[in-house]
């Protein structure tokens, strides 16, 4: 097995300082996520990772909704994951967090997932205390389109109070989503 190029995307001095870098062409910072799949045929996603870091060996990784422990992939196997479609990786469009009341705090990070067929969304609603940095209720959402992110933000979740429902709106208006000008006003 070859050893992959990796190339340092911003001013980190090597990939383990660095927050961008690129593995055989494919860009990855922290906070991305890996789609990981059991099977190269398979299209159905077994678990999700979120990029935690970077060591001279390989990518540092969480389970989003897992166990407390990292995962670790060593760039020779990312980039043969990478190759045969066993992983894909999601790129982070979008996050934001606000306090839902005074024990919660609410992050919704919007990742764009491309493949063959187009792109697809992927949305991730985590709540946890303001003192914690694991979440105690995480979600994670395949959507089709851009419709069904403003549905599954603003209608399944529903947001009860006004502060929320706004910083919902702008969160999908710095995503570039188009909100209907009713649905504008109804809150």
């Amino acid at each position: 097995m070859s050893k992959p190029d990796i190339e340092v995307l911003d001013d980190g001095d090597a990939y383990p300082y660095s927050s961008h870098i690129s593995v055989d062409g494919t860009e990855l910072q922290l906070g991305y996520l890996l789609l990981v799949f059991d099977s190269p045929d398979d299209n159905g996603v077994s678990f999700f990772e979120r990029v935690y870091g970077f060591t001279w060996p390989g990518i540092i990784t969480h389970v989003v909704g897992g166990p407390v422990p990292a995962e670790f992939h060593n760039f020779e196997d990312f980039a043969a994951d990478l190759d045969s479609g066993k992983i894909a990786v999601a790129s982070k469009r979008e996050q934001t967090s606000f306090f839902v009341d005074e024990d919660t705090v609410r992050t919704i990070t919007l990742y764009r997932y491309q493949y063959q067929g187009g792109l697809q969304p992927i949305v991730i609603d985590e709540r946890r205390d303001p003192l914690e940095n694991t979440p105690f209720n995480e979600s994670i959402t395949l959507c089709e389109d851009g419709e069904q992110v403003i549905e599954e933000l603003l209608g399944t979740s529903s947001p009860q109070e006004k502060q929320e429902v706004e910083h919902i709106r702008e969160f999908l208006r710095s995503a570039g989503y188009q909100l209907n000008p009713i649905s504008d006003s109804d809150e």
